[in-house]
């Protein structure tokens, strides 16, 4: 009797999905609304099944079917039925916020294997991890069980070079996110402020509440908080708490980003936001995900640790200033290149 590795091709339908799903994170969410859309796009009746930390909020709000993280059989029948596993996107193989999430998505990936499925990491963003062995362990598993690997910037390819790792196809895209069409509508006389309590931010507060007080003073944009995610709602109201005798307001409302006349943002997400909407934007890295993708939109940048009062006022200032054809020609070269993630998919899918 086959197992169900062995199964034929034919006989298996579907795609499985796993990232940062379910966690209330706007930027997780447009990935995932993207890649959903994509495959939806090639076969709408294209069973797909997405693993999630909130499950049934996730299949409500995609109209897909979900199952929780450390749901293991049921995650491991679904892999059995599928005939294309998808990690990503995002910084997914990193050990920076956790080395446990590293690891599970990397068993995650093997099981997909092991059940039949074809492997593809989809928009993805690689590295950093710290540990040598670890590094060693996760060039070694993607050798040997991804199938396809499309990054999303340049220095996440470089780093699968550099990590050694060569069997699987690697393709260069971009965040599926770019795919996404912002909502029309005028723009708006604000300027985002889009902001993650992280090490390092809380000695920064007062040149954040300074440069939100420079561009009303200076350009009479009004400071809105994005909060991408609930844990930024803290890093935001510290901020707010600074600006008396400033109009402010503090918002998890994503779809503004890209109407707005200025976006600074700590978050990748926010930034990918504000290009897709055309809005002049600026980014302040705390991660190389941030520096890969200004370097790659032309977008003006500065480092979190060197972020004082005259250099968020700098950016303000380059952001303003910035050519709207340049944000155009940015984001059709980094969307043509998105493609590049659902072209792969399709050719593993249609595969025997």
């Amino acid at each position: 009797m086959k197992t169900r590795s062995e199964q034929p091709s034919r006989n298996r339908r579907g795609v499985v999905i796993c990232g940062a799903y379910g966690m209330s994170n706007a930027g997780d969410d447009a990935v995932l609304t993207a890649i959903a859309a994509g495959l939806r796009r090639l076969d709408r009746d294209m069973p797909v099944t997405v693993i999630a930390r909130q499950a049934k909020r996730t299949a409500g709000r995609y109209g897909v079917s979900a199952l929780g993280r450390l749901n293991v059989p049921g995650w491991l029948a679904a892999m059995g039925r599928a005939r294309l596993f998808l990690l990503g996107g995002g910084s997914l193989l990193q050990d920076v916020t956790s080395r446990r999430s590293l690891w599970y998505y990397l068993v995650l990936m093997r099981a997909a294997k092991a059940m039949g499925c074809a492997v593809m990491l989809y928009g993805a963003g690689i590295g950093p991890i710290r540990r040598e062995k670890d590094r060693a362990a996760a060039a070694a598993w993607l050798d040997r069980y991804a199938d396809v690997i499309a990054v999303r910037d340049q220095d996440s390819l470089r780093t699968l070079t550099d990590w050694g790792v060569t069997a699987p196809r690697l393709l260069l895209a971009a965040d599926p996110a770019l795919s996404l069409a912002q909502p029309a509508g005028e723009r708006e006389r604000s300027a985002a402020f889009i902001l993650r309590a992280w090490p390092g931010f809380w000695a920064h507060v007062p040149d954040f509440a300074a440069a939100a007080r420079y561009v009303w003073e200076r350009y009479r944009l009004t400071p809105v908080l994005v909060c991408l995610s609930p844990s930024d709602r803290q890093a935001a109201r510290s901020v707010g708490a600074e600006l008396e005798g400033v109009p402010w307001a503090m918002t998890a409302d994503s779809k503004r980003v890209g109407r707005m006349s200025l976006v600074l943002s700590m978050r990748l997400h926010g930034l990918i936001f504000a290009l897709a909407g055309g809005a002049p934007a600026a980014g302040i890295s705390y991660d190389p995900k941030v520096d890969a993708f200004c370097g790659e939109a032309g977008l003006p940048m500065a480092a979190l640790e060197d972020a004082s009062e005259q250099t968020l006022r700098d950016l303000a200032d380059l952001a303003m200033h910035m050519d709207a054809e340049h944000i155009s020609a940015s984001l059709r070269t980094l969307r043509t290149r998105e493609k590049t993630n659902l072209n792969a998919a399709a050719q593993l899918l249609a595969a025997e």
